[in-house]
Formats: C-alpha cells, structure tokens, sequence
C-alpha cells in the first residue's frame, strides 16, 4: 500500500488580504498533487481544511475541482475529511458536493446511511458512521470536533478496528511547541497503525509505541511562524531557516516527506538606536531578500524612527511588506531577593501554614493558627477582629 497524506491547502486564502495569496495556496496545493500523480500512489488521503472557508467563492470551488480532476484522471480516491475552517452545519457542505462529482470521498459521521464501492455505514444513534475499506485497510476519519465533543464520541466506542485514523485536531503528545488552542491527549485517540493529522501547519512525523502520528502541514506559509527564513538583529546578525512545505508518501506505513516550492516569506526582527542605526541595519538584510518575497518587519527601539524612510527602501526589493515598530524602554535592572529578606519570621510560618490544603475555610486557618502561634485567649481576639473584617 502507498498513500499520499495531505492536510491544510486552505484554498481561497487571501492572506493579508492580497489576491495573489490566494492564487499561490492554489498553486502550491496543485504543485503537491501534480508531485502526487508522479509518485503513482494507490490513494489519497486530505485531512481537513482543503478550503480556507466553508462557503469557498466560485473561483475557488472551480480550482478545487480542476486540481483534484488531476487525480479523478489517474483514477486514485481520494478520502477527506472536514478542518475547522471548512465544515458547516448545514446538512450539505463543499465537501458533498465535490463527493457528487467523484471527486473525493468524505469521512465521518453523516445523516443518512452511505455505502458505495470503498465507503461503509455503521449505524450509531441517529446518525451512521460512513468509513472506508480499501484493499483490505480500514481507514476511520471526522470531521473536526472540539476535545470534549470527541471524547464523547470515543466512549460511546462506536469505532470499528482501524488501520488508519484521519482526525483534524491537535494531539498534545505529537506537537511539541506550545498549544494554543484546544487538544486531545493519546488516551484520547482511537487505535491504528497511522494517524494522518491535519491543523499543524508544519510538517511533523513521530512514531509512538509502534503507531506513526504524521501532520503533512499546509503546502503553503499561513503565517510568520511558517516563515522560510528569520533574521534576528539584535546586537549581531543571526540568519536561520524555517520549515519546508510539502506531503508525505506513506509506504508500507513509512513515511517520506516530500518538499514542494512556494513563495518565500521572511521574518525580520530588529532592534536599532535610531534612524541611522535602522538603516544600516536595513541595508545588511538586503541581501537575503528577493523580489517575489513577502517581509515582516518589526523594529524595537527606544527612539521613534521614520518608518515610511524604510518602507521606501524595502518595498522595491520585496513582492510584499508588512512593517511595525515598537518603542522600547530602558532596561531597568530588577533585584531579586531571597525570601527570608522579604518576609519576617512570623510570615514566614504563615506562609508554610497556608500551604496546607486540610481545612475548610480561611476561618479555619486563621484560628488554628493563631491558637498555635499566641494562644487561646489571644486567638479569640484576633478571630473575633477579622470576623468583623470580613462581614463589613
């Protein structure tokens, strides 16, 4: 068996409102399937987000079927599944339609019961669970559901034996930078040999006990923490490479990322002194730019700057640029000191005695401590002054 594993095209994303972006995640989502074709797989599997929108315009579901045509011809299904940003409510989304017209096969849970050469239905509830079956491999997927939604799901353990699981979701133990949005954890996750992930913008393969957690991330760069190359100017030049974009090949369930060109975006960070510091500075990044390049820029510094002077520089040697500056203050030099300089004895053992999680309300600490620390005549006297406090 040799799949193709794809997530994140986002077709119709006009970032930073630029019409041309949105013809560049075209391009390279068709740059990824033209590159699939080549590699002769047997099908392939898109795991969610295909559209940037669950009502794509007109031009973008024509680009849809036109590139998906390119594997309609070499007669290779194609099994998705919904992202966050494409599925609706509504009882027919995008995805239906381009189902109608042969052009991909959906996954997950539906309203009516659904059975064709490669699909299956299992009934569950009101709904029926459509997975498919191709050449002996069950492959399980949905649509994207919030943590607790799925985990409902999962208990209600309506899932047959699986081979592969398309899910379009964070899971905890796979991504290794910090989550921002919701998650799953692996207890969470039905069982498989491969778990084809979507929502991950960047590519990431990890084998954990046995079983392969894969996100292709999307063919092109959403956002500056996808850039292709970052400079950091602070008090010295620092140029590092950031993430390829692409799919994976899975063979025999080993899988091999393959790399796909697209725009360059670049990320700059700079810190100046003043106007003549920020040109200089500016004059050094030149060379790692390009024409047909998008630049983020941001500037710090303690001085205000002319930023437009910049601009006027920059702008002839970019495609696109988006620019900020931020003012800065001095640093102030924080002195840290240890506790025992901070807090007396008496607070000191306070402070231990609050840490203690066996009584049921601050009165209760209060008192025993107080009866430990003074006394129990001096206790009554202290309570009886924050009881007061407290009711007013």
């Amino acid at each position: 068996m040799k799949f193709a594993h794809l997530a994140d095209a986002h077709l119709g994303y006009e970032q930073y409102h630029l019409p041309f972006r949105a013809e560049d995640f075209a391009k390279s989502f068709k740059s990824a399937v033209e590159s699939v074709v080549e590699q002769d797989v047997d099908i392939v599997i898109i795991s969610g987000d295909l559209f940037h929108r669950s009502n794509p315009n007109p031009k973008t579901i024509k680009q849809a079927i036109e590139i998906l045509n390119l594997l309609r011809r070499e007669n290779i299904p194609v099994f998705a599944i919904e992202g966050n940003h494409d599925k609706t409510i509504k009882d027919v989304s995008i995805y239906d339609l381009l189902e109608s017209l042969g052009l991909l096969f959906k996954l997950g849970l539906r309203k009516k019961f659904v059975k064709s050469d490669f699909l299956k239905s299992k009934t569950f509830g009101n709904y029926s669970l459509v997975y498919a079956n191709y050449d002996g491999l069950t492959i399980f997927g949905d649509t994207h559901r919030s943590s607790h939604q799925f985990k409902l799901l999962m208990e209600d353990r309506y899932l047959p034996d699986c081979d592969i699981v398309v899910l379009h979701m964070s899971v905890k133990e796979v991504v290794d930078f910090e989550i921002r949005d919701d998650y799953v954890t692996l207890k969470d996750l039905p069982k498989a040999k491969y778990y084809a992930l979507g929502h991950i913008h960047i590519p990431i393969s990890k084998n954990i006990s046995d079983s392969l957690f894969v996100y292709p991330g999307c063919p092109e760069r959403f956002d500056a923490r996808e850039y292709s190359l970052k400079i950091d100017y602070f008090d010295e030049l620092v140029v590092s490479e950031g993430y390829e974009k692409g799919f994976f090949i899975v063979k025999n369930f080993k899988p091999k990322f393959v790399k796909i060109d697209c725009r360059d975006l670049i990320l700059a960070n700079l810190s100046v002194k003043d106007q003549k510091d920020a040109l200089s500075k500016i004059k050094e990044i030149l060379d790692f730019l390009n024409t047909e390049s998008l630049l983020i820029l941001r500037i710090y510094g303690e001085r205000t700057i002319n930023v437009e002077e910049i601009r006027a520089i920059l702008e002839r040697n970019v495609k696109n640029l988006r620019i900020s500056f931020e003012k800065i203050s001095k640093e102030r030099k924080v002195e840290v000191k240890k506790i025992n300089e901070v807090f007396n004895e008496f607070e000191l053992s306070l402070i231990e005695y609050l840490k203690r999680s066996d009584f049921e309300s601050i009165i209760d600490i209060v008192q025993d401590f107080v009866e430990r620390e003074f006394g129990l005549r001096k206790r009554e006297k202290k309570v009886g002054t924050l009881l007061d406090f407290l009711e007013g």
